[in-house]
C-alpha cells in the first residue's frame, strides 16, 4: 500500500504545472474616466454567450486625490453576447448593475445611489497563466 501511495506522489510531483486561460480585462469609470480598470478574468462557454468572472482592482486617477492615490478591490461577473455585455461589479461597500453594448464596452454602471455613472469595459486576449503547484506536501 505504502508503494502505491509513493508511486502516486512521485507521478504527482513529475507532473508540469496546469495552466489555465485569464482575460485581461480594463476600462474606465466615470464621465472623466475617473477610475481605472485592471484585472485578469476566467470565462466560461455557455450556450446564450460567454460569462467572465474575477478579481479586478479599481484604482483612483482622478484630479481628486487628496491623499494619494485610492485603491480598491472588487469581484467582476460578466454575460457577454454579441449584442449585450450585463453584470455585476461587487465592492466591499456596495454592489453596482452593469449594461453596456456587447460590441464596444460602452454602458452604464449604476450602483446603490441610483445614478447611472458611464463605464468603458475591454476584454482582452487571453493569456495563459502557470495555476499553482497544490501537489506539494
Amino acid at each position: 500500500m505504502r508503494a502505491i501511495v509513493g508511486a502516486i506522489l512521485v507521478l504527482f510531483a513529475a507532473a508540469p504545472a496546469a495552466r489555465a486561460q485569464s482575460y485581461s480585462a480594463s476600462g474606465q469609470i466615470g464621465y472623466l474616466h475617473e477610475w481605472e480598470i485592471t484585472g485578469n478574468l476566467g470565462k466560461t462557454v455557455t450556450s446564450p454567450g460567454t460569462e467572465y468572472s474575477g478579481t479586478i482592482t479599481l484604482r483612483h486617477v482622478g484630479l481628486c486625490s487628496v491623499n494619494g492615490v485610492e485603491q480598491k478591490q472588487a469581484r467582476l461577473q460578466l454575460k457577454v453576447s454579441s449584442r449585450r455585455l450585463e453584470g455585476v461589479l461587487i465592492m466591499d461597500e456596495d454592489r453596482c448593475r452593469i449594461v453596456a453594448s456587447g460590441s464596444s464596452g460602452s454602458g452604464q454602471l449604476t450602483c446603490g445611489s441610483g445614478q447611472d455613472v458611464p463605464i468603458n469595459l475591454l476584454i482582452g486576449k487571453a493569456v495563459e497563466i502557470e495555476a499553482a503547484d497544490r501537489t506539494r506536501l
